[in-house]
């Protein structure tokens, strides 16, 4: 029993750091995207607007990098945690 509780508490720290990575790649995505808006929409010179649009760019790059990393990790972790007790102590002795 007290081994089912730890487990569970693994799996939900493990969840919670991936939602945490996932929200700083937001945060990260979000900055990109506040620096690049103004810099093509207020700014005539065409140096900065093409940094601005880099920046938006870059913010969406960013984000989907973060999104694919978040969906690649919960299913790394699903079937760790899902999978059966035999196949867990293979790869924790390979």
């Amino acid at each position: 029993m007290d081994t089912q509780i730890r487990d569970q508490l693994a799996r939900q720290r493990t969840e919670l750091a991936n939602e945490r990575t996932l929200l700083a790649y937001v945060r990260t995505a979000l900055g990109f995207v506040i620096v690049g808006v103004p810099a093509l929409w207020l700014i005539d010179h065409p140096y900065v607007q093409g940094l601005g649009a880099m920046s938006l760019a870059g913010g969406l790059v960013c984000l989907g990098l973060g999104i694919r990393r978040f969906v690649a990790v919960s299913n790394m972790i699903a079937r760790e945690f899902d999978s059966p007790e035999e196949v867990r102590r293979t790869n924790a002795a390979g």
